[in-house]
């Protein structure tokens, strides 16, 4: 009962403190309602001189983070418009977006016989080293790794086995020794260590390995960072994720499965190395036109996707591509129990003449082919799936939504692959604003503070709107009230 009287109190007074808010909320200088996002363009000179980072739509008065990264033999100058007026000399420079679609240009000089400046921390590339173990043994080492670092592989023999050899995919023998250091390539790999049964062996010794790897890795949309890359068991590092412009940051994923929506967290050490991944969201200001910032010819990108049980997902396919495309096939991955209905499938209009089909690779794969038509170079939306979200389905989980196996065909008949992006589908409870799995007075909270327009660590709009008016509002607060007392 007096958790009642509390729960109704907390209410009316959030009506209070929202309606004070709305009547009181008076930015410096707030965004003209309706104003279009405009294009920022991004470009090396020469072409091959570097990579720019940061292209996209954005809306009139944002802050955007342009970076470069200069290839061998070449120096970074400057930025500068399009007039060859020098915007900056920094290599990652905060630029005001303007009113109007804009041009920067990275200038960029040849010079060999200069050492390359330093690379980008943010654009190291790590490669997954996989270990198995055939029967009789176990194995330690694995994780991702950059290509080239020397990692300390174990192989320990069960009793009545004996330890053979290391080997690759290739059945090549790396290494006869059970304890060795491997050098790393670049490429993901895969080791197996061999046994033999000899039932005169006693159990080999096993080193105790009590220091574990912790890696940390993102696609576009953000950076990373974790405080030590390898820990003593039971100690504790922090990892943090900061989201670039035009995007949100979703959560950390261990294993393919949501850790925290925490940018920030504190992890403790268990018994083996650790890889988590952070995912971000693109949300520009207006995403009715959706540009994902690219420094690929063709690429495709799913994004991720908030529902709630009962909803009727919309689960876009953006393309990108900087020149004609024809002829395509590509393999989409769903969740299991998330399957779109392959009856109601969107195609763009910019997507002229094709004859679309599918064929089932499994419960949850579907190859598609496009064939006999043409999409003009363009950003657009190719493909959206209707997905249903059962009643009964599990809230708190997320789930990734993979392509792959991706061929594009240009207009002299060379076929080529193209860049991807996965993304996910994650499902949450209705009322559910922070994303903890709990309906509960926190997301009461969390809702009002997004009403007075103040910082929300997170805040899942589509399961806000809990009065389904397409506001979110004071009268959702209350609705959420009332879910947490019929919980009562």
């Amino acid at each position: 009962m007096k958790r009642t009287r509390y729960l109704s109190f907390l209410a009316m007074l959030l009506c209070c403190l929202v309606a004070w808010g709305q009547d009181d909320f008076n930015p410096t200088s707030p965004t003209e309602p309706g104003v279009p996002p405009r294009k920022l363009t991004l470009k090396a000179n020469p072409s091959d001189g570097g990579t720019v980072y940061g292209s996209g739509r954005y809306v009139p008065g944002t802050t955007v983070g342009i970076r470069v990264s200069n290839a061998t033999g070449y120096v970074f100058e400057n930025w500068t418009d399009e007039n060859g007026n020098v915007i900056s000399k920094s290599k990652s420079y905060s630029y005001t977006k303007g009113d109007s679609d804009e041009v920067l240009i990275a200038n960029f000089t040849f010079n060999p016989d200069d050492p390359n400046e330093p690379d980008d921390p943010k654009l190291i590339q790590y490669f997954r080293l996989t270990l198995a173990a055939e029967t009789g043994g176990s194995v330690s080492g694995g994780g991702k790794y950059q290509a080239g670092k020397s990692i300390r592989l174990i192989a320990s023999a069960d009793e009545g086995f004996k330890f053979v050899n290391w080997t690759n995919t290739k059945d090549e023998v790396v290494s006869t020794e059970r304890d060795f250091y491997y050098a790393t390539t670049a490429e993901n790999e895969t080791l197996t260590a061999h046994f033999a049964f000899d039932p005169n062996n006693p159990v080999e010794p096993s080193d105790p390995i009590l220091r574990h790897n912790i890696t940390v890795s993102t696609e576009d949309g953000g950076t990373v960072s974790v405080g030590s890359g390898r820990l003593l068991e039971g100690n504790s590092t922090t990892l943090k994720a900061v989201a670039n412009d035009g995007y949100v940051f979703v959560g950390w994923y261990l294993n393919d499965e949501l850790y925290t929506t925490l940018n920030s967290f504190s992890y403790t050490m268990g018994k083996e190395n650790v890889d988590f991944m952070a995912v971000f969201q693109f949300s520009p200001a207006s995403p009715n036109e959706p540009s994902m910032p690219t420094d690929k010819k063709y690429s495709f990108y799913l994004m991720t996707v908030n529902g709630k049980p009962g909803d009727v997902l919309n689960v876009p396919l953006i393309l990108s591509n900087l020149e004609d495309l024809y002829d395509m096939t590509f393999q989409i991955t769903f969740p299991l129990g998330l399957e779109p209905d392959l009856e109601e499938i969107y195609l763009s209009e910019k997507a002229v003449g094709y004859d679309v089909s599918m064929t089932a690779v499994d419960d949850t794969t579907y190859m598609f082919s496009m064939i006999g038509g043409k999409v003009s170079a363009t950003s657009t939306e190719l493909l959206r799936f209707r997905v249903k979200v059962a009643d009964d389905y599990t809230t708190g989980t997320s789930g990734r939504v993979k392509i792959n196996q991706v061929s594009v065909t240009e207009a002299d008949g060379n076929h080529l692959t193209a860049s991807t992006r996965n993304g996910r589908i994650a499902i949450y409870k209705n009322g559910d604003t922070n994303g903890d799995n709990e309906v509960d007075v926190s997301d009461v909270m969390n809702l009002a503070n997004y009403v007075l327009k103040k910082k929300t660590e997170v805040f899942i709009e589509e399961v806000s709107d809990v009065t389904e008016d397409n506001e979110i509002d004071v009268a959702d607060a209350m609705g959420i009230v009332n879910i947490v007392l019929k919980k009562e």
